[in-house]
């Protein structure tokens, strides 16, 4: 095998995988919680980039909002939406590398 080749492949994997990363904001993903009281959106960065909570779970008209239940709603669409951005990122990864699976790279 001839070395320089193997170097400029190297080096092609390397800018595609650069351009793949910062490319991860755009990627968008939502989840719900609570049949849709809370919703989260996130990028392939794994950053939240939207949280919307519907009234009702605030408990509107029922009197004082449930606090124990509304971190609930929100920590199951926030995780939700992890998994989903994590699942997301690393198919965007693939894609930029080919299918080769190189560790730790995504998300």
């Amino acid at each position: 095998m001839d070395i320089q080749y193997l170097m400029r492949q190297a080096k092609k994997l390397e800018k595609a995988m650069a351009d793949a990363k910062e490319k991860l904001t755009e990627v968008v993903v939502e989840a719900d919680s609570g049949g849709g009281l809370v919703k989260v959106t996130m990028n392939g960065r794994c950053e939240v980039t939207k949280l919307s909570i519907d009234p009702r779970a605030l408990g509107e008209g029922t009197g004082a909002p449930d606090l124990a239940m509304l971190e609930d709603l929100v920590t199951a669409a926030v995780n939700a939406a992890a998994e989903k951005a994590r699942a997301a990122a690393d198919e965007h990864m693939q894609k930029a590398t080919g299918g080769i699976k190189i560790p730790g790279i995504a998300g």
